[in-house]
């Protein structure tokens, strides 16, 4: 790909779209422009909603090569995009993304990546492989070096790369199992809740959540996050601190299982990459740390233009 020549990339979610008009320079791709719009469940046409963000981009430069990643490549997005299975790396992509034209515009899209996780079991994932593969495109990774990543989220990822690609990796739930519980459950009624019901108001609690679950091994999550309305009931929590400790519970169980699941497999000698935004990764950190496990936080944003702008200089817009 040209460094003249601007291209664009595009993380498209179920709830938002984000599209950065770029340029290739020597040290990674520079972002000229941005732009947002809806997520495809707010989108009555995909194809209309993209060159309604975009087209001042194509009336300037021309029909600009266009890489996209994400729910965009679901059956609900614009193409049913097949997965590529693990092992993969971002370069042995190429043959397996979903390539066509709209309105005279070269549109690519990223396959999303599936897997059997450490537990055999089938798992897939759409978007996070683009943060994954940003972070391996700057990251000095050895030929045969794994590494542990987690993608902290609604639907968190447990990531191992082996070099350059993505071996495996299995999907925790804990961000919507909080969501559930909260708005849907016995738990949420006696709690006070503020207008960010997942912001943690009360930090000391939070901790008290996750040193619960990091100490007892044996405390399985289905028991321990009744105690965030027995203790309100009992006196020992204030009903506007009962999220906190809620989410102290659920992410202490995450991290705790998944370090469990990965104790004997080598990966814990260095540290485990979070990828995220600041205030998830953070938490997580923490949690990970009251496990004695050290942790690195990557912008999930800069993570995802790297990776996109990487599988668009894997697949050239004449290939």
């Amino acid at each position: 790909m040209s460094d003249a020549r601007p291209f664009i990339i595009g993380d498209w979610g179920s709830s938002a779209m984000r599209l950065y008009l770029c340029r290739s320079t020597a040290v990674g791709p520079e972002i000229l422009e941005t732009v947002s719009g809806p997520g495809i469940k707010f989108c009555a046409d995909i194809e209309d909603a993209f060159f309604a963000a975009a087209q001042p981009w194509f009336d300037a430069h021309g029909p600009l090569p266009v890489t996209l990643g994400g729910m965009i490549g679901s059956p609900l997005g614009w193409r049913d995009c097949p997965y590529a299975a693990c092992p993969t790396s971002v370069d042995s992509l190429q043959p397996l993304v979903t390539r066509f034209e709209a309105r005279g515009v070269p549109i690519t899209i990223a396959p999303g990546l599936r897997c059997t996780s450490v537990f055999g079991l089938p798992d897939v994932m759409r978007g996070e492989e683009m943060q994954i593969f940003g972070w391996l495109a700057d990251a000095e990774v050895a030929a045969d070096e794994a590494r542990l990543l987690c993608l902290p989220g609604t639907h968190a990822k447990w990531a191992i790369t082996r070099g350059g690609g993505v071996e495996s990796f299995f999907t925790s739930m804990q961000g919507e199992m909080f969501e559930v519980l909260v708005a849907h459950s016995l738990l949420g009624r006696a709690m006070e809740l503020g207008p960010d019901r997942a912001a943690i108001t009360d930090r000391q609690e939070f901790v008290r959540g996750v040193t619960l679950m990091t100490e007892q091994p044996e405390l399985a999550l289905e028991h321990a996050v009744f105690a965030s309305r027995s203790r309100i009931v009992t006196g020992g929590l204030a009903p506007a601190s009962a999220s906190s400790f809620l989410s102290g519970v659920l992410i202490g169980a995450d991290v705790r299982d998944a370090i469990r699941a990965h104790a004997n497999k080598g990966l814990l000698d260095k540290p485990v990459v979070l990828i995220g935004a600041e205030r998830l990764c953070e938490l997580y950190a923490q949690a990970l740390a009251a496990l004695d496990v050290d942790s690195i936080c990557v912008s999930a944003h800069d993570a995802s233009i790297r990776g996109l702008s990487a599988l668009a200089e894997a697949v050239p817009a004449d290939a």
